[in-house]
């Protein structure tokens, strides 16, 4: 293999593509993965790293890969930082979702009985119980469901990690802008005119993904959505605890998640403002808003800090994963929402066994890109 070419061409330098790159590197296949940014500057860099399918649609399909893809999680927390050095914050503590009316009480009780049949057992507590758990709990909680199986990660440091586990094999970074797909041999083609070869592509572009409809000739309806979280500052001596649990108010949607490697995050807006990734005063006082009604010590918390990035919109609601319709090496990895990161793992290996093996050990069939032909955005 030359510098322009690899076994796999991956187009976009986030944590599916990073990871789509290690797990191929575990069954001998080099790589190369373009990005026309830098790695992980998207919202792979930026997210809030919680490891939940339950923050956008709950698709059935989506939902039936959490448990692999949760155990890919753990072991990468294993073998990553023995490989790079690099601690990724995996951080397996509990997750509370609180309710402070009887509407919510019965939204509870039913989000408990789906994740019971999904064989995902959610503990019930009564309001004494949940604020005996974090006094960070100011509201008049009535009821809370506790989940422990929701970890937290630094996305930034998992996506930076898998890419260099990759490069100790082979891998390869190049920046770039790709512009079109090669028709005569498998590869693209660059803004500059560059051509990189391999024997298959891998399209990870997030919510840039609708670009490849026209190289592709098959439509990629996939939409772009900001998402904008506020930090806040571990409080100085005498302010009180530290937020030790991550925790929701259901009524309001706010959510208060600790990070083991950075500062507390208050999640977060789903905005259509097309690719525009600035911050805004409205979405950090809307988001500040909704926490301080479970816990007033939001109210004087010292903001540290507040970011924005763009999340792949499906028009389904169901991530595309697996071959391009009319054609025989290029694969699609994109629209998983807000829950790229979770589902980052899963998706990855399930591509590197398509291209390696013929097939994927994980059940993406519902996830064909076939789909998007009879699907509009």
């Amino acid at each position: 293999m030359n510098a322009h070419s690899a076994d796999v061409v991956i187009v976009g330098g986030g944590i599916i593509g990073c990871l789509t790159a290690y797990y191929l590197s575990l069954r001998g296949l080099s790589s190369v993965v373009i990005e026309a940014d830098a790695i992980a500057s998207g919202a792979s860099g930026t997210s809030a790293g919680w490891l939940t399918p339950y923050s956008h649609e709950n698709d059935p399909a989506m939902l039936a890969l959490s448990p692999a893809t949760l155990r890919l999680h753990a072991e990468l927390a294993e073998t990553l930082p023995s490989i790079t050095g690099i601690d990724h914050g995996y951080l397996p503590d509990p997750y509370l979702r609180c309710a402070v009316t009887e509407g919510g009480i019965a939204e509870l009780r039913s989000f408990q009985s789906q994740r019971a049949s999904e064989g995902v057992p959610m503990e019930w507590l009564s309001g004494d119980e949940a604020r005996a758990m974090s006094p960070w709990i100011t509201a008049n909680i009535i009821g809370a469901l506790r989940s422990d199986n929701e970890p937290t990660v630094d996305s930034y440091r998992l996506t930076m990690s898998a890419l260099q586990a990759a490069e100790v094999d082979g891998a390869r970074m190049m920046s770039g802008r790709v512009v079109g797909l090669l028709n005569s041999t498998t590869g693209v083609r660059l803004e500059d005119g560059t051509e990189v070869h391999g024997g298959a592509v891998v399209l990870a572009m997030g919510p840039w993904s609708g670009a490849a409809a026209e190289w592709l000739g098959h439509p990629v309806p996939v939409k772009p959505q900001r998402g904008e979280l506020v930090y806040l500052a571990p409080p100085e001596d005498g302010e009180g605890p530290e937020l030790e649990i991550g925790m929701d108010i259901v009524e309001d949607g706010g959510s208060l998640i600790p990070k083991r490697l950075s500062d507390t995050i208050v999640a977060a807006s789903k905005e259509y403002v097309g690719f525009d990734r600035s911050i805004t005063a409205s979405a950090r006082d809307e988001l500040l808003l909704r926490a301080a009604r479970l816990s007033s010590r939001v109210e004087t918390a010292r903001i540290s800090g507040q970011t924005a990035c763009l999340r792949p919109i499906s028009a389904d609601g169901r991530a595309y994963v697996g071959l391009v319709p009319g054609w025989d090496h290029v694969y699609l990895a994109t629209g998983h929402s807000g829950e790229g990161i979770h589902y980052g793992p899963v998706t990855a290996d399930a591509i590197a066994g398509l291209i390696a093996d013929g097939k994927s050990e994980h059940d993406i069939g519902p996830l064909s890109p076939a789909r998007a032909s009879v699907t509009t955005i």
